[in-house]
């Protein structure tokens, strides 16, 4: 079944509107530099490899700076080209189709498989590009610069978006989509400026993402579903004004660095609970303005919550560390404008300097874990009350909804002026919220 990855009833309209091609013929006369033989239906005359009867390639010629076509312009239709000449179209080289003629759509045979890098780059005449069965990859910088490119139709079976892959196609729409499920791999950048991919974006088949900037500037993007994805990429979300919400696989283990700096209208991400979370990178959440609600790392089994983690963050709630958990790192849950309860389920880690500076300045409630109780009340950082200070820190526990739980102590930091309370969870007892 084709499916279409943009504009489909536009893609249909063209579809039925195109016009018949002329037949293929192949040829030896003519042939561009690097080339075996040319293709031609009186309109184009294209340079092709032949490494075997059903193995051609679209070919760019060497020795000079140009795509390896001789003459063409407007609508490439290959679709029918091997029952005319017998070519058969597995791949196109890189840049075979790069900037040249002005092409305005291609229409590709149901044996093209891979498009190579930089096969249209720049071509901002393209408006239009539809895949035959066959087709499985989009190389690096394939369509990176065609900001006039507005649709692409892959039938079910695209594997791979390369590096760059559609990169700065500020034209090309894509709305509420659901990508097919064979797409397993998308490379760095490869939808970064595309400024009219909007609504919600499915991916069914991502269960891991590597590199980085995959949706760098897509700023119409609403929401991003990955539902068997157990890996973030760094700054994959960079500036992605509108995103509100991003759902991945219950069984994450990795959130890369930067996974949402710099896309401060997050409202939700799922799942707060991670069990099988491992990597937490740096400013994952940094400078958060909507992002509301509690963040539950408490069966996670991450051992550090990094520099910057949350920094800046201002309606985030309460965070609850696993028992694992060694080191929170510089500003990790800093200068949030919320105050918070943080529930340690661990002894106290290190804490780098600003780990968890209030930036109201008004203390928070630290809980310290029946099981690991007894550390937090001999660690050196762990201050005596002085005057009305414990029924003050009762107080402020009794605020954030907590009961069953004992002032021990205050938190003295260690570049600061500042305390938290820490509260002890009483024994053979849990938290109860009060409402």
């Amino acid at each position: 079944m084709k499916t279409s990855a943009f504009l489909p009833a536009a893609s249909l309209a063209l579809l039925l509107a195109l016009p018949a091609s002329a037949a293929w013929e192949l040829s030896t006369e003519g042939v561009p530099s690097g080339c075996t033989h040319v293709i031609t239906d009186g309109n184009w005359k294209i340079g092709v490899y032949r490494y075997s009867d059903d193995n051609w390639n679209l070919c760019k010629a060497t020795g000079i700076n140009g795509p390896a076509w001789v003459a063409g312009e407007g609508v490439l239709d290959l679709r029918n080209v091997t029952a005319d000449c017998g070519v058969v179209l597995k791949a196109s080289n890189n840049g075979a189709l790069e900037a040249g003629k002005p092409i305005t759509e291609v229409w590709f045979p149901d044996s093209f498989e891979t498009m190579h890098g930089n096969t249209f780059k720049n071509d901002t005449m393209l408006t239009n590009v539809v895949f035959g069965s066959g087709f499985k990859t989009v190389g690096s910088q394939s369509f990176e610069g065609c900001t006039g490119l507005r649709s692409v139709t892959f039938n079910d079976g695209i594997e791979t978006i390369g590096y760059n892959g559609f990169r700065n196609c500020s034209a090309l729409e894509l709305t509420n989509f659901t990508f097919p499920a064979s797409l397993t791999t998308l490379g760095d950048h490869c939808f970064t400026g595309c400024t009219k991919l909007g609504g919600t974006l499915t991916f069914p088949g991502l269960t891991t993402l590597t590199g980085t900037y995959q949706f760098e500037d897509c700023t119409a993007m609403t929401s991003f579903v990955a539902t068997n994805c157990i890996m973030t990429a760094q700054g994959m979300f960079n500036r992605c004004t509108a995103l509100t919400s991003a759902t991945f696989s219950p069984n994450l283990e990795t959130l890369a660095a930067s996974s949402f700096e710099n896309s401060p209208t997050l409202l939700s991400f799922s799942p707060t609970a991670m069990p099988k979370l491992k990597t937490f990178g740096q400013k994952a959440f940094r400078g958060q303005r909507q992002l509301v609600g509690d963040f539950d790392f408490s069966r996670s089994e991450i051992t550090e919550l990094p520099y910057y983690a949350f920094v800046d963050d201002e309606k985030v709630g309460n965070v609850y560390l696993p028992e694992g958990l060694t080191k929170i790192g510089g500003a990790a849950l800093g200068y949030g404008k919320k105050s918070r309860v943080v529930w340690f389920c661990g002894p106290p880690p290190t804490m780098d300097g600003d780990a968890l500076n209030p930036k109201g300045g008004n203390p928070w409630v630290l809980v310290a874990g029946v099981k690991h109780a007894a550390e937090w009340k001999a660690n050196a950082n762990l201050q005596a009350f002085t005057g009305t200070e414990e029924a003050t820190a009762m107080s402020a526990a009794k605020a954030f909804g907590l009961a069953h739980v004992k002032p021990i102590g205050k938190w003295k930091y260690q570049t600061g002026s500042y305390t938290h309370w820490v509260v002890e969870e009483l024994p053979s007892r849990t938290m109860i919220m009060i409402r």
